[in-house]
């Protein structure tokens, strides 16, 4: 089990452990990829619980996440959009 809180990883560790994490944690703890956030942090499928289906959207990354832009995000669903099965 990842220690999101005190423990920065890198994209792979993440990505590999992605059904064992808790994404808002996630968001709020490590610095991610645009292309991660679209595949896994905007993606329903991987949210915790029905509260963050409400809570974690493209604003709340970017405020969360400060090195990604609305474009940066939108440039990364538009060039993989074709393999990702949600809308963000």
């Amino acid at each position: 089990m990842l220690d999101l809180r005190t423990t920065k990883y890198d994209i792979a560790t993440l990505v590999k452990n992605v059904d064992d994490i808790n994404i808002k944690t996630c968001v709020n703890t490590q610095i991610l990829t645009a292309d991660f956030c679209v595949k896994y942090v905007l993606n329903e499928e991987y949210m915790s619980c029905i509260e963050d289906t409400y809570m974690i959207n493209i604003d709340y990354v970017i405020n969360r996440q400060p090195h990604l832009t609305y474009e940066s995000i939108i440039r990364a669903y538009e060039n993989n959009g074709k393999t990702y099965d949600h809308g963000i």
